[in-house]
């Protein structure tokens, strides 16, 4: 991807292009009927609303194997993509469909305003519930029609809670299309999880699809607890997402992998809510105040002591090459504000990346650094040096419980001198120039417990799942006229 130099506030950032509208993909088709599918969901048209989402359709793949292809609808997610394309993609037998997220949920927000989001769908009031019915009637009649235009065998989403796809789920499921949610979120430390236990039970709907695969038996843990589906609907599959790491590990082990001829410390930037208990709202304020004792917890000196070492290092070792990554969103830019200052100026060595994928940064640098992040485990499929800031809140005991811990997977730095000394020993080594084909007995345990995926396989097993989902379909199709009817009869009721 095309990499741009822009200025912000005095500091410029190499940065990973941002393409527009008319670029992105499915953005374009939600802008352009946008008004058309608001008419349809506010005058009750659903036929027109059918054709409105199945124009937006775009094809990711086609199948590739023999036989009758299973042809399967996604509402694409950062992270969730990519889960996507290492299994259904890869597998070969399906045919592969995506639509944008938004033109759901400008359908949705025609019938609920700003009156509910992903965080608070579980509300004890009539005015609102009679909304819900009224959306999920209204997208069954939707489904009647979009179904049969792409002959559809599943339909799946990155998370069980989108307040948008709750009802959408609902109708589909109640026409015989099983929708799967590849739940990618995953990283629930000891200190989160009665947090999120609570949310899910207390904030969430239970999930109206038929099948979640999560990352790992935490996740799946919490969900159950929560009663967001029964047991046997929800496994735990890992992270397709990391297969290639997997086969980027084997097939390069012994190469040089390296980028260029400097040695390269990758800095995977934080924001001080990483781990940290926090709900999103949708609105100007964007996130529900908490009670005291849980707005206490957050990483806002580590945030600032680790971006800051990360200056010096690149400053101290200018043979060093220093890139920082970041996601492309408001905590990740504050971030980066509060980390380097306003007026900062990078030194020539470093680097900030802003967007896009991490892979090549991750699997050509020598060392890695990040905190709380699910790319610390693709450094770890890849057999890449880690190494952990624990110092600040990382090692006060308030916080502790919050820290996800990498045990002997990953190095631990005591200071910001120390985190200096040790990223700039580890990429003085030049480990990227011959990294093991084979995992270690340490790093294998930590990528089943925390990502579940320590054998490259994870892609392969969230496919068998669904297609043991649609096989299971096609034999016991239900009659489409028998399912409205259950439908109405259960809406009515």
């Amino acid at each position: 991807m095309k990499l741009l130099r822009k200025a912000n506030s005095g500091f410029h950032i190499l940065r990973r292009r941002v393409v527009g509208m008319a670029t992105k993909p499915g953005m374009f088709g939600v802008m352009a009927s946008k008004s058309l599918l608001v008419l349809a969901a506010r005058r009750n048209l659903p036929r027109l609303a059918a054709w409105l989402l199945a124009w937006q359709v775009r094809p990711v793949c086609r199948a590739t194997m023999g036989g009758r292809p299973i042809i399967a609808l996604i509402l694409p997610k950062s992270g969730f993509a990519e889960d996507v394309q290492s299994s259904l993609v890869r597998d070969g037998r399906y045919t592969v469909m995506a639509l944008h997220r938004k033109a759901v949920k400008t359908i949705a927000n025609c019938f609920f305003g700003e009156l509910v989001d992903d965080n608070n769908y579980r509300q004890e009031d009539a005015a609102i519930t009679a909304r819900k019915v009224s959306y999920r009637r209204f997208m069954i009649e939707v489904c009647r029609h979009l179904i049969p235009r792409l002959n559809l065998d599943v339909a799946l989403t990155a998370n069980f809670s989108f307040y948008a796809e709750q009802e959408f789920s609902a109708a589909l499921d109640h026409f015989g299309i099983p929708v799967v949610a590849m739940h990618k979120e995953c990283l629930k430390t000891p200190g989160v999880e009665p947090f999120y236990e609570y949310t899910y039970s207390e904030r969430k709907m239970p999930f109206q699809g038929r099948l979640i695969s999560t990352y790992n038996e935490i996740e799946r843990r919490i969900q159950i607890n929560a009663g967001v589906a029964p047991a046997d609907r929800i496994v735990a599959s890992g992270a397709p997402r990391l297969d290639r790491m997997h086969d980027w590990r084997r097939e390069h082990a012994g190469q040089d992998q390296s980028r260029d001829g400097r040695p390269t410390v990758l800095f995977m930037s934080f924001n001080e809510k990483a781990g940290c208990p926090i709900i999103g709202r949708r609105g100007d304020e964007r996130f529900e105040a908490l009670d005291p004792e849980q707005e206490r917890i957050n990483w806002r000196n580590l945030v600032r002591n680790s971006h800051g070492a990360m200056v010096r290092l690149a400053v101290e070792h200018p043979e060093i090459q220093v890139i920082v990554k970041a996601k492309n969103h408001g905590l990740a830019m504050a971030a980066l504000q509060d980390g380097f200052g306003k007026d900062f100026e990078a030194p020539d060595n470093l680097e900030i990346v802003i967007g896009g994928d991490p892979f090549e940064l991750i699997v050509s640098c020598d060392v890695i650094c990040g905190f709380n992040s699910t790319s610390l485990f693709e450094a770890l499929s890849a057999n890449v040096d880690v190494v952990v800031p624990n110092f600040d809140e990382a090692a006060e005991p308030l916080t502790m419980p919050y820290v996800v811990d990498l045990g002997g997977a990953a190095t631990r730095a005591g200071s910001v001198d120390e985190l200096i000394a040790m990223l700039a020993a580890k990429a003085l080594e030049r480990p990227a120039r011959n990294r093991a084909g084979e995992l270690s007995q340490t790093n294998f345990q930590t990528l089943e417990k925390w990502i579940g995926n320590p054998d490259g396989q994870a892609g392969a097993r969230v496919s068998q799942l669904i297609m043991d989902l649609v096989q299971r379909r096609r034999q016991n199709a239900q009659a489409p006229d028998a399912a409205i009817a259950q439908e109405a009869q259960a809406i009515g009721s």
